[in-house]
């Protein structure tokens, strides 16, 4: 049956890897004689010589291993082909020319709404529903996010009580200056010595409480500043970049999840001893969707250990800060 490539391109190269200690390039396959004319690159390991070189991606399809064609091969002789080989290996693979946002189908976005909704569900609610969640617990980005929720709230009343401490401090100061001032006023019109020293003393020693509650509040108005900046500007753009890192994390899920159903249903098939036809006219579509899960993930990789260390960052200053405050 002749290819079905659905639109999608193919550029024809040869690569030379060096293999690692193992024998291995780390790549693998799928596809294959007897199901499917094509053999293809299904997952490329991470710190492998070929995610080193960098060149090979997945839903690549290999054509010939050092100038040996395995086209319509079963998978297990083209890896033992590889393997057998001495360094430098050469691959010659069909590489796939095709924009990704065209795996972004109306599926994918259904699942990414599905993930959205399970990942704040409680697991009772979730198998009531049919709803599988394992793949999305324990998130500690998830957990930082209700962490950072909760801690709003918490900073928000610091920041009122503070307030409110601010305010009254500032007028109990007010108070004990006006005090000091019409005591020194009185001990400036008394005649008699002894009544004159205490007015003055007196008057003195409510203007020094006066002094010492003006300096209190000196450290207490950058903390509330630093409080309100936190609150209002600092919180708010680390939720937002949690926010996007969900996203890209549900995508991922979302391919993974839609290569899983498309296994299921070529097993389906092969059980029923029936063809396929995506998987008998080269599987591009189920191609299509291994690119994607690569580019995906290694965007979620990226942006999951970005987002780690801004919140690590992160809290490390306003922590330092508070400390500098107290």
């Amino acid at each position: 049956m002749e290819e079905d490539r659905m639109g999608m391109r193919i550029q024809s190269e040869t690569i030379e890897i060096t293999k690692d200690d193992k024998g291995l390039v780390g790549i693998s396959i799928g596809g294959g004689h007897p199901y499917c004319p094509c053999v293809y690159v299904v997952q490329i390991f991470d710190k492998s010589p070929a995610d080193a070189d960098g060149r090979i991606r997945a839903g690549d399809e290999v054509v010939a291993v050092n100038g040996i064609t395995v086209k319509g091969e079963r998978k297990s002789a083209v890896a033992q082909l590889i393997q057998c080989s001495t360094n430098p290996v050469k691959i010659t693979i069909n590489k796939l020319e095709t924009d990704s946002s065209k795996g972004k189908t109306l599926d994918i976005m259904m699942k990414k709404i599905k993930h959205k909704i399970v990942e704040f569900m409680d697991t009772d609610s979730a198998d009531a529903l049919g709803l599988s969640r394992a793949i999305l617990c324990n998130d500690p980005l998830l957990r930082k996010m209700k962490v950072l929720e909760d801690n709003t709230q918490l900073y928000r009343n610091l920041i009122g009580y503070f307030s409110d401490l601010f305010y009254f401090q500032e007028k109990i100061s007010h108070c004990q200056k006006d005090f000091g001032d019409i005591f020194c006023e009185l001990a400036a019109h008394e005649s008699h010595a002894n009544a004159n020293e205490a007015f003055t003393v007196f008057g003195e020693a409510h203007r020094q409480l006066s002094k010492k509650q003006s300096d209190s509040l000196k450290n207490l108005r950058p903390l509330i500043a630093d409080l309100v900046t936190y609150v209002d500007k600092v919180i708010p753009d680390t939720q937002l970049t949690l926010k996007k890192y969900l996203d890209v994390k549900y995508e991922y899920l979302s391919y993974c999840l839609k290569l899983k159903e498309m296994d299921d249903e070529e097993l389906e098939y092969h059980s029923l001893n029936e063809g396929l036809y995506r998987v008998e006219t080269g599987n591009y579509e189920y191609r299509l969707m291994l690119r994607c899960r690569q580019e995906t993930r290694q965007k979620f990789i990226q942006m999951r250990n970005d987002v780690m260390i801004k919140i690590e960052l992160l809290d490390q200053k306003h922590v330092r800060d508070i400390a500098q405050h107290l």
